[in-house]
């Protein structure tokens, strides 16, 4: 299966480059779990993974050819006020892309869990650039707010040096904000940072885990059942799948049919499917895209 992108590079950047919501943000989904958020105070990109690193370094058993193509080069970015990247694993915090980063948009500045910050120092990230974040932390950049929380990717794996390594953010403009949980399970203490933080949109993986992929050495994730459950638990309204258009390796076969299937018991919750080249516009609260949500 391919998820092809339906805009790639000068196309998508003049899409990039029109007028953004005035009381709102627009959400364009990267593929796996990278997002570009353009809010009205401040350009965020989360988790981008874009290169073909991960297969370029990981060798047999492990197989990592893309199923959708990178929609931009990262030196085509030159305005990113803020990048987070959610843990050190290269579908998150890519060396290729944050390194380019890094030269792009001269002024962006990094936030990761503290834990991360030793590859931030190897990229040669400036260290009056870069966030190291322990869990509950509410850091105020670029007009925005950025909270913390800790995740399990398969465990919390909590070190008292440099905190969770595993962590979720919410991002908010002070009247609207996004939650991106990262790669995580399903867990009460993910429930419990959601619903006090209540972010408008929330961003879940789906690919889910099997012993067959434990084997090999990958995390798991919450599963589309599992993602859709955690969802309604927490109040939330309109969410975007994440996670399961990267690799097929590392991904439940009906990843997104299921989630689908399993947020239908609540007819509350939107599901707003990714495409990557399309955009999702969030306006005082209202969530359209130009697909339609499901």
């Amino acid at each position: 299966m391919r998820f092809e992108p339906t805009r790639i590079g000068n196309e998508l950047l003049a899409a990039l480059a029109q007028a953004r919501p005035d009381d709102g943000v627009r959400i364009w989904p990267l593929g796996q779990s990278g997002i570009l958020a353009q809010f009205n105070k401040a350009t965020v990109l989360i988790d981008p993974y874009l290169s073909n690193h991960c297969e370029a370094v990981l060798h047999r058993p492990f197989d990592h050819r893309r199923m959708t193509r990178a929609p931009l080069d990262p030196s085509e970015l030159t305005d990113i006020d803020v990048l987070i990247c959610t843990h050190d694993h290269l579908d998150h915090l890519d060396p290729p892309t944050v390194r380019t980063l890094r030269d792009a948009s001269p002024t962006c500045v990094l936030v990761l869990p503290r834990a991360a910050t030793k590859t931030a120092d190897d990229l040669d990230w400036p260290q009056d650039r870069v966030y190291g974040t322990k869990s509950g932390d509410a850091i105020h950049l670029a007009g925005l707010v950025i909270t913390a929380f800790a995740v399990p990717h398969d465990d919390f794996d909590y070190d008292p040096g440099t905190d969770y390594p595993y962590q979720g953010y919410v991002i908010s403009d002070g009247s609207i904000s996004i939650g991106h949980v990262g790669d995580a399970r399903s867990h009460p203490a993910v429930v419990t940072a959601l619903y006090s933080l209540q972010p408008d949109v929330l961003c879940l993986p789906i690919n889910g885990r099997d012993a067959s992929r434990a084997a090999m050495g990958f995390a798991g994730n919450m599963n589309g059942s599992e993602a859709a459950e955690l969802a309604h638990t927490v109040g939330e309204k309109h969410v975007i799948p994440m996670h399961f258009d990267m690799f097929a390796q590392n991904v439940d076969v009906d990843a997104l049919d299921g989630f689908v299937r399993a947020a239908q018991q609540w007819p509350d919750m939107t599901v707003h499917a990714p495409v990557v080249g399309e955009s999702i516009d969030i306006f005082g609260g209202a969530i359209t895209d130009n697909l339609g949500a499901k």
